[in-house]
């Protein structure tokens, strides 16, 4: 089931896996997240590869899935670790991701996320002003 293929594929995201992409996702992909859209198997392999060049390591915690049809939504927790971000201490990300499935692959996935959340605060002097912000809406 292509289900299970995909939160197995996202439990642990890496730069081996992403060469078995094919197995999940459908030659004709369009992938959206808060960073940009990628169109084509090979264009979001690119992308992945790209994107976990210097991970020291990322993975997925699928807590839901509501599936109807020929589409999904799925709730996931991700964890990684990143040399530049908090001395490569493991970072967590909540998002969500909406696919639409066709000839039993992914042909579209738009992940949601806060960048911010991911990347920003967690760069040392950014971080600080991002974090002082949120916390003024706060009060």
């Amino acid at each position: 089931m292509l289900i299970d293929k995909f939160t197995a594929f996202y439990q642990d995201l890496n730069r081996e896996s992403v060469k078995n992409l094919n197995d999940v996702y459908h030659d004709d992909i369009c992938f959206d997240d808060p960073v940009g859209s990628h169109s084509g198997l090979q264009t979001v392999k690119d992308y992945f590869d790209g994107l976990l060049t210097n991970t020291l390591g990322c993975r997925f915690n699928i807590s839901n899935v509501i599936k109807e049809d020929n589409q999904a939504f799925i709730v996931w927790t991700m964890h990684y670790e990143h040399p530049k971000l908090k001395g490569g201490k493991t970072l967590t990300v909540n998002g969500t991701s909406y696919i639409k499935i066709q000839d039993e692959k992914v042909i579209y996935q738009r992940d949601y996320f806060d960048l911010g959340e991911m990347l920003y605060e967690n760069v040392p002097l950014i971080g600080r002003i991002i974090l002082w912000l949120k916390n003024g809406l706060k009060t």
